[in-house]
């Protein structure tokens, strides 16, 4: 997958998730658990680290994802690990 770099953290997330484990873009599951929306299986959870990695240039750890995370949930712990990567000013 290509980056998407455009976007909100949640638009870019939410492009990850239907890319990955067929969740729609547009869908209205804001506050819903990701594993109630779609199956995540350890290959899900697996191709899901490894994108936003790769789209956020962040190490996301995989056990973190495997707490039924809803999008804001997962968009907040990007923002967060953004943060902590970022050089100090």
């Amino acid at each position: 997958m290509s980056a998407i770099m455009d976007g909100t953290t949640e638009e870019r997330v939410r492009v990850i998730l239907e890319h990955v484990v067929g969740i729609p873009a547009k869908a209205r599951v804001a506050s819903m658990p990701l594993d109630e929306i779609a199956p995540m299986d350890s290959l899900s959870l697996a191709e899901l680290a490894a994108a936003l990695d790769e789209e956020f240039a962040v190490e996301v750890p995989g056990e973190q994802l495997t707490t039924a995370l809803s999008v804001p949930e997962l968009v907040a712990l990007i923002d967060e690990l953004r943060r902590l990567a970022a050089p100090p000013s």
